[in-house]
């Protein structure tokens, strides 16, 4: 999908304003699907985008976020936790006796 095709399509969750194309970033992309993070130049609020073509025709879901662009992008492109990471830290919590400052 062209950020030409998607442009129309988004505003500004906040002042409805639409977005400038300079001020979309790609995060991740396929044939169907676009991941973009956006800032308006009115408001200046931030929001992640998924813009997806679906069976019954484009379909976009946003949240507004606080992460600057550099910040969403390096979460986009760092490693998935896996399944056995989430079960290891369930594990020691679980045993953990405590508070959790000595944990931060």
């Amino acid at each position: 999908m062209s950020l030409e095709n998607i442009q129309p399509l988004v505003r500004c969750p906040v002042c409805n304003k639409k977005y400038r194309p300079e001020k979309m970033l790609v995060l991740d992309e396929d044939e169907k699907r676009t991941t973009l993070h956006l800032t308006c130049d009115e408001c200046s609020a931030s929001s992640v985008v998924l813009v997806s073509m679906g069976q019954f025709g484009v379909i976009s879901f946003g949240v507004l976020t606080d992460l600057e662009q550099s910040e969403a992008q390096r979460a986009f492109q760092s490693e998935s936790i896996s399944s056995d990471q989430v079960i290891a830290v369930h594990r020691f919590l679980k045993n953990h006796e405590g508070g959790v400052e000595p944990l931060i």
